[in-house]
């Protein structure tokens, strides 16, 4: 058991989260010694210290380092992140520092560059944020609350600040313009369904034949919402992308800090808060109403949402898990498997109608702790 004396909030590490932060330190640094010094060149910066793995990391390889000028943190880029995407991400990043709004502060090269290319691998290089990442824990049930009012009112402030920015670059997942379409519209996910269909055929997989079976019913779903959104209001702005205890350092009772942009792009921003929802369940597959109560009620004090974009969360809702359930799916095919990718496909799916089929828990998210109508 341990207590953040930040927050004063007792929290216990879940065994996954011990395991993978031993992991972390007992095997070899992620970035080869001879490519971390030669980023830190490009840094004018020296090793003063063995470099550790990032604990609990997931996408990216990210090393703690520790140099003549402090804990940095060394992130080396997937292959298949564009270099166009990752200047996407680092405008963001720039123009949150500019706005002094919580976020990690990237550093610049010698040359003023924020990312280095070294054979054909991309790396850039944040401050080190201190605090707490309370994923993965055990946590006293006031002391949850507290967080998720905490991370609503973050995600708002978010919200708010990045209105109106237009990044450079630009993100495959978002949308093309304020007015445009999305760079995957319904053209692209009619041919890629139709290629996954082809490739997923000679699978046995159960969940691969049930995500054939209903790939028509995807798309005509996807189509129709597409459709029907199109002319709701609902305002966009820079999301993060993937908002969550997981991806939030916490620094005191009121103050965090998000963490790890790399999915953060032009949409709607209700779509943000459908992905943070669909993160606080269960390992039954329940939901946690409680903690989403908090976070989109703290949200709404912030940056408050309209009667009329509200009235469009379960069709956003709807959308957001359809269009994962293709992203899973096309993510098998990219990355050779794993299998587990095709039932978070199925799974997306069927938690797509979770808010139409259940409309007493739009209410329950929409006017519980008080909130006026």
């Amino acid at each position: 058991m341990r207590t953040s004396t930040q927050l004063n909030t007792i929290f216990i590490p879940r065994p996954a989260r011990l395991t993978a932060h031993i992991n972390s330190r007992l095997r070899p640094a992620d970035i080869e010694p001879q490519t971390v010094h030669a980023v830190l060149v490009q840094y004018g910066l020296n090793l003063a210290a063995p470099s550790q793995n990032m604990p609990n990391a997931r996408r990216n390889h990210n090393l703690i380092v520790r140099t003549n000028e402090g804990r940095k943190v060394l992130k080396l880029y997937r292959s298949d992140w564009l270099t166009d995407t990752i200047a996407y991400e680092h405008s963001i990043l720039q123009y949150l520092a500019e706005m002094n709004s919580p976020a990690p502060r990237l550093l610049s090269t010698i040359t003023g560059e924020t990312c280095v290319n070294l054979g054909g691998q991309n790396y850039c290089m944040f401050e080190f944020v201190k605090g707490v990442n309370y994923s993965s824990t055990f946590l006293f049930r006031p002391h949850r609350m507290k967080l998720m009012r905490t991370a609503g009112q973050t995600l708002a402030k978010l919200h708010r600040h990045l209105l109106g920015f237009s990044p450079k670059g630009n993100h495959h997942l978002g949308f093309i313009s304020r007015e445009g379409e999305r760079l995957r519209d319904v053209k692209w996910h009619i041919q890629k369904i139709s290629e996954f269909k082809e490739r997923t055929q000679p699978l046995s997989d159960p969940n691969a034949k049930w995500l054939i079976a209903h790939s028509e019913k995807i798309l005509y779903e996807i189509n129709d919402l597409s459709t029907i959104l199109k002319d709701v209001y609902l305002p966009r702005t820079i999301i993060h992308g993937d908002f969550g205890l997981h991806n939030i350092i916490f620094q005191g009772a009121d103050h965090a800090t998000p963490m790890d942009f790399e999915l953060a792009r032009l949409e709607w921003r209700l779509s943000d808060l459908v992905s943070c929802v669909s993160k606080l369940r269960n390992r039954k597959g329940e939901y946690d109403m409680d903690s989403a109560v908090e976070l989109l009620t703290a949200y709404q004090h912030e940056f408050p949402i309209g009667d009329e974009e509200w009235q469009s969360f379960p069709l956003v809702w709807k959308y957001y898990k359809l269009a994962k359930a293709v992203q899973y799916w096309s993510s098998y095919f990219e990355t050779n498997g794993p299998a587990h990718k095709l039932s978070l496909a199925r799974d997306a799916v069927d938690q797509s109608m979770w808010l139409s089929d259940n409309p007493l828990n739009m209410v329950e998210l929409r006017f519980r702790k008080g909130q006026k109508k």
